[in-house]
């Protein structure tokens, strides 16, 4: 047993002479391996390994151990590579990191790091400000739905729902009309999920959305929202061209147990889809119409 111990401990001693070792690929194998250690010093060896080592794959593998170490030491290094290092890997992952971290001191350096030139740096910046949750990242987040890539503007959208869910109904309105589908669709859906009535003209504006993913997210929102105003426009949603929304908007129907929406339920029992027909079906057994 005392043998063990001590092989250990000469392990551990030649880990860490490793890390100053000429080929990258020994330092990064030690890294690796050092995440076995509970011990202080091991954190405070790799903290210095991310200020000072400047082979990439050598620096992700110490950031990879240390972003599950809790230590808040660790925030300053990332800030750093975040704003200042011309790796974009580097800066992308810094970014991430900072957020799964979620320390609020590092706001206003991702907050920045939206403007990065490179698209994943500003996508993982807002989905970090998403996660690390601070309001004061609010105004930037909404600048960001500007931004010229949908994957980054999705993100914005993600991130402002986790800031404040029922306060920028607004916001989401706007991404309605946005020119990718993708944050067209999460808008509407959080929309939805946000029960936000003062959004329900805008939402049936989208019904017609040119885009069939969007319009069975819209009806997703309608069915969410409810109410009376929602029955003309689902109704109108049975004559949809794609058999989800159609399928989708007979199940909301049924929901609501509006008497003008029998006959539209009645007339989809004979759509051309086997799914669409059975929503109908389920939906008129609410009116409980048809006797036993």
């Amino acid at each position: 047993m005392k043998d063990s111990i001590v092989t250990k401990e000469n392990d551990f001693d030649k880990l860490l002479i490793d890390l100053n070792d000429l080929d990258w690929s020994v330092r990064a194998k030690a890294v690796y391996k050092l995440k076995d250690y509970d011990d202080p010093v091991v954190t405070d060896t790799l903290i210095d390994t991310l200020k000072k080592d400047d082979n990439e794959n050598v620096w992700l593998s110490a950031v990879n151990v240390l972003k599950d170490k809790n230590d808040p030491r660790i925030v300053d290094p990332l800030v750093k590579t975040l704003l200042e290092d011309e790796r974009d890997e580097v800066r992308w992952n810094s970014a991430y990191v900072l957020g799964e971290i979620g320390d609020s001191e590092a706001v206003d350096p991702i907050i920045k790091a939206l403007k990065d030139d490179c698209l994943e740096v500003r996508v993982n910046s807002a989905k970090a400000l998403g996660r690390i949750g601070d309001k004061k990242a609010i105004a930037a987040l909404i600048e960001a739905l500007n931004d010229k890539n949908h994957f980054v503007r999705k993100e914005a959208v993600s991130a402002l729902n986790l800031l404040s869910p029922t306060k920028d109904v607004d916001v989401l309105v706007k991404s309605l009309k946005d020119n990718d589908r993708g944050v067209r669709s999460l808008a509407a859906i959080l929309i939805g999920k946000a029960g936000a009535k003062e959004a329900i003209n805008d939402l049936i504006k989208a019904i017609d959305d040119s885009d069939k993913i969007v319009r069975v997210s819209v009806i997703f929102a309608l069915d969410k929202i409810g109410g009376k105003q929602v029955v003309d426009p689902l109704i109108k949603a049975l004559k949809d061209p794609y058999w989800e929304v159609r399928s989708d908007a007979a199940t909301a129907l049924g929901k609501l147990e509006s008497s003008s929406a029998v006959v539209p339920l009645l007339e989809a029992l004979k759509d051309e889809d086997n799914f669409v027909r059975k929503s109908a079906s389920k939906a008129l057994e609410k009116f409980k119409i048809f006797k036993k």
